[in-house]
């Protein structure tokens, strides 16, 4: 059973596009699409955020999980036979039919909580489905699902997800087979030594020098032939890092005009969040480049 509690979600979504939904509506209101060739039934939405947050709420059984926060994107909309010849204005509720291509989730647990560099960060686990992935159009074939677990999570409804933590592709018709990939993604977790990894990132520092050296290094790179820049930030993300570098509330620079690798890592991600839903997980994987620039 879902608990009816509450987490903000800290900006973890890309919610361009998106609306936000919960098990109870999905289970409702959204018809379950089915593979054409055959027939057979697919595994809905609900039922992957139902089997994500059992296994969490199974592993880590000493605290409650609050219900998982979700949105969904590309409605696929439809009507019931006796409607076909009606005008859309026309149609009433009982006779629309709908489902969504696209969702994701989160599952926060809050019994696992860490400060990094002042800021408070707790356990997520994360998932993405979506539908077009699956092939509907054919015969039934395994269905891909990706989870993640992690401190820092960011999802997207592209079937995307960037994380400090674990990622796993899933390839099942079969609910129990995700269930227990999830509880198993869980049990490989080690949050300590995740920790390590974003503590030395909040403990190494820039100089205002350095970070100024960092900013001109890649915007002039971004534009050199010679070099594969395809998944670093732009000009107008780079603008909102050096903004962020003077004001943002959280992970501004300090009076002295020093940042931690930590501060910049949020700033990057931040500024990433404004690309195009189809770039932004490349973008992800080049801000650990970035860093790797500003660490050298």
């Amino acid at each position: 059973m879902i608990i009816r509690t509450h987490m903000e979600s800290k900006n973890q979504f890309i919610v361009a596009n998106t609306t936000s939904s919960s098990v109870a509506e999905m289970k409702k209101d959204h018809i379950i699409p089915v593979f054409a060739k055959d027939n057979e039934v697919a595994i809905a939405h609900y039922e992957f955020v139902q089997q994500t947050y059992d296994a969490v709420q199974m592993y880590f059984g000493d605290t409650v999980i609050p219900e998982p926060l979700i949105r969904v994107s590309h409605p696929i909309q439809g009507r019931i036979p006796e409607a076909m010849h009606k005008k859309p204005a026309e149609l009433l509720d009982h006779e629309k039919t709908l489902y969504y291509e696209r969702m994701m989730f989160l599952v926060q647990v809050p019994s696992i909580t860490k400060v990094i560099d002042g800021k408070v960060v707790n356990l997520v686990v994360a998932g993405v489905k979506a539908f077009n992935q699956d092939k509907m159009h054919g015969k039934t074939l395994p269905q891909k699902f990706k989870v993640a677990i992690g401190f820092q999570v960011h999802v997207c409804s592209n079937l995307c997800i960037f994380t400090d933590g674990y990622v796993k592709y899933i390839h099942t018709n079969n609910t129990d087979d995700l269930y227990l990939d999830v509880y198993n993604l869980c049990a490989s977790f080690h949050p300590e030594r995740e920790v390590q990894k974003l503590q030395l990132w909040a403990d190494t520092y820039l100089t205002e020098v350095q970070f100024w050296e960092f900013v001109g290094k890649v915007r002039s790179d971004f534009y050199n032939p010679k070099m594969d820049t395809s998944s670093w930030l732009g000009d107008q993300q780079m603008a909102k890092v050096v903004r962020g570098y003077f004001m943002d509330e959280h992970f501004a620079c300090k009076e002295d005009g020093s940042i931690s690798l930590w501060n910049l890592y949020n700033l990057l991600t931040e500024a990433n969040k404004s690309s195009y839903v189809d770039t932004f997980l490349d973008r992800y994987k080049g801000i650990e480049q970035l860093l790797n620039i500003a660490h050298v």
